[in-house]
């Protein structure tokens, strides 16, 4: 069997130690090729510059013994980590061991009920494990179900406490059984402990963190992880989802663009609910930028978790949608600007294994800072994605400022904006907006303004003729302030700068004249202030290593900014770009 990267001097250490704490697991560990003795980033003391990685094929065991061919397989995590096995990106992370959730950390999101049910399959046979089935929702049971569960969601969490300890930049963790549909007292939909929900309770509860974003890409909604967080402000849930009119899995109303928060965190919820054509890249990438970045920077998380479905992606069997593993590059690399660039990615759903493994890998080369794939040159979301965005940007229009470039709102919403004690709640559209809903009136959803919206509909309208592009920015190619560039080369720890003004360690820019850093406009603004007030026009972003020229209101991309990138991807890094690689 695999062993999911342990060499051969960790055979006994984890195979013995495993199977004799568990004596109905049998482990016969064969070392993969081209690790040799590489040792994990969790026994290293110091923090790696690289993002985590983290797999263990005993999260294989679970299999669905009556219909080998179900989907939810164990060869859904082995055929992705043999694919970046293959394309070398595992030697180049630092690998992290697995280890399994605690009941007290599961009961942080669980009821001890379910937790005590779980339990109890290890003790059942195949039949009463078949019987026990019948009662959740899309759920098969195996005698070890319970501790490859277990082992899901203690790895999500281990990967997000090295991120907030500082001791990995960012993770991908290669799971299963998924978790994002497991409600608070039973298991659905092949999910039976949520392992993000939990991850993110852990951060809350023992990091001190306030502020975390997840980002759920699974084609099916994470009705779980709404329920768990929907009358929270400390987590702002942004879910992409096909809905079609709440008939698809898990069919529910609740996963429209109109469930939007309970009473104390009105738009912490949002429902990107695509209903209509297959959407694929162009779809995603103009619901990124017109919905979940600008609320996303607003909300400015300390923490980036990201439910990693794959089943959206091309030639998934039950997504049906076009995603491609450039599309998911894309995303991913967009994510990498928020919270400092702390992000956990934990595989959720996704059914073809070649789709699902080169979209893993995409991701994972993305986190190492490799080039970003070319995108098509006309990229234009389809009418149906134009009506779907339009619906949820009129849904949460009143909550977020940063959405108002689209459209006016009345002075009820102005005052909720400023947070007036006089203000009156604008009355709940949960229940009146369930009837439209489930007959396709998609729109109207912020309560009757017609004008709420037009701008941005008009925007993708025109996109959708191909008179405007909007997803790739294009840099200019040369720049007139390019003089101004410091012969002096940077710092080698560039990269562990912060805010000279603030000590800020989110957006921090480089002036590429002075070599000060300052934090960037979406978090206090202190690099546009050094450029207005110094008149130096060039800095570059330690978060995704772009050059931005305040004078020419650009992205530049030229070759006299090489030794400045490669710098920064060194110190960032450890590593210098490889051919080509320059953002």
């Amino acid at each position: 069997r695999d062993d999911g990267g342990l060499s051969a001097g960790k055979r006994g250490e984890f195979g013995e130690a495993f199977c004799s704490r568990t004596p109905r697991w049998r482990c016969h560990f064969v070392p993969p090729q081209g690790l040799g003795d590489r040792p994990f980033a969790s026994k290293a003391h110091e923090p790696c510059s690289k993002p985590g990685l983290l797999y263990d094929a005993r999260m294989r065991e679970h299999e669905n013994e009556g219909n080998p061919s179900h989907p939810e397989s164990p060869d859904r995590i082995s055929r992705i980590w043999s694919l970046l096995r293959e394309r070398g990106l595992v030697e180049r992370c630092c690998l992290v061991e697995a280890r399994e959730a605690t009941k007290e950390e599961i009961l942080k999101i669980h009821s001890e009920e379910h937790y005590v049910t779980m339990e109890t399959t290890r003790e059942k046979s195949t039949e009463e494990l078949r019987e026990m089935a019948r009662d959740y929702n899309s759920v098969y049971l195996h005698k070890l179900i319970f501790p490859c569960a277990l082992l899901a969601a203690g790895s999500v969490i281990e990967m997000t406490e090295k991120v907030l300890q500082g001791k990995l930049p960012s993770g991908v963790t290669v799971v299963r059984p998924p978790g994002h549909h497991a409600v608070t007292e039973k298991c659905m939909g092949f999910c039976i402990f949520n392992s993000v929900a939990i991850a993110a309770k852990v951060a809350i509860d023992n990091h001190n963190i306030s502020r975390i974003l997840i980002v759920d890409w699974d084609v099916h909604h994470g009705n779980a992880t709404q329920e768990q967080f929907y009358d929270d402000k400390r987590v702002l849930y942004f879910s992409l989802h096909r809905y079609d009119n709440a008939m698809f899995y898990p069919k529910s109303t609740a996963a429209g663009p109109t469930h939007m928060g309970g009473v104390s965190a009105k738009g912490y919820n949002v429902n990107m609910a695509w209903s209509g054509k297959m959407m694929g890249d162009p779809e995603y990438l103009a619901a990124f930028h017109h919905l979940l970045l600008p609320i996303a920077s607003e909300f400015n998380p300390e923490l980036v978790l990201v439910s990693c479905g794959l089943d959206a992606a091309k030639d998934d069997p039950l997504g049906r949608y076009h995603v491609s593993p450039v599309g998911y590059a894309h995303m991913t690399h967009l994510l990498r600007g928020l919270a400092g660039g702390k992000m956990v990615v934990a595989h959720e759903g996704g059914y073809n294994l070649k789709s699902i493994s080169e979209s893993m890998a995409a991701i994972v080369s993305v986190l190492l800072g490799d080039p970003l794939p070319c995108l098509p040159d006309k990229m234009v979301p389809n009418d149906d994605a134009v009506d779907c965005i339009r619906a949820v940007v009129s849904a949460q229009i009143p909550y977020w400022k940063s959405l108002r470039i689209f459209g006016s709102v009345g002075a009820k919403e102005m005052q909720y904006f400023d947070n007036s004690p006089d203000f009156e709640e604008p009355e709940s559209h949960d229940q009146t907006q369930e009837s439209r809903d489930r007959s396709g009136d998609v729109g109207g959803a912020s309560g009757g303004n017609e004008d709420i919206g037009d701008s941005l509909l008009s925007n993708l309208r025109e996109m959708a003729i191909g008179e405007t592009m909007m997803f790739a920015v294009t840099p200019k190619s040369d720049c007139e302030h390019l003089t101004t560039l410091s012969p002096k080369p940077l710092p080698p720890d560039i990269a562990s700068h912060r805010c000279e003004e603030c000590n800020e360690e989110r957006e921090p820019w480089v002036c590429l004249q002075c070599h000060h850093v300052y934090c960037g406009r979406y978090v206090n603004g202190h690099m546009l202030g050094h450029s207005g007030g110094s008149a130096h026009p060039l800095a570059i972003s330690l978060a995704d290593i772009s050059v931005w020229c305040f004078l020419c209101d650009s992205y530049i991309h030229h070759p006299s900014l090489t030794p400045a990138k490669s710098s920064v991807h060194l110190s960032k890094f450890g590593e210098h770009p490889s051919s080509g690689q320059q953002h």
